[in-house]
């Protein structure tokens, strides 16, 4: 990979990081202790950045996806616990 595609990417990536409030060393670091929620977001925004989506757009569908995640009741994140059994 040359530097200016090397640049480009750390742009896009960069872009979306910084509107969602992330900074790139905390990203990282966490990308690196395997955290679910920066490994999903780094699939996400690379899968982006290879079908050549701005990152305007890709903030976008990212917001969109997270939204889908962690409020679907199936299969999100935000599901209402499990009623407890009491003892009778």
């Amino acid at each position: 990979m040359d530097s200016s595609a090397y640049n480009s990417k750390y742009r896009f990536m960069s872009d979306i990081l910084k509107t969602l409030h992330l900074t790139m060393d905390t990203f990282i670091y966490n990308l690196a202790h395997h955290t679910p929620y920066e490994m999903l977001l780094y699939r996400w925004i690379n899968k982006l950045y290879t079908k050549g989506i701005s990152s305007e757009e890709a903030i976008q569908l990212i917001y969109k996806a997270r939204n889908i995640l962690l409020l679907n009741p199936k299969n999100g994140l935000c599901t209402p616990p499990e009623p407890i059994d009491t003892p009778s």
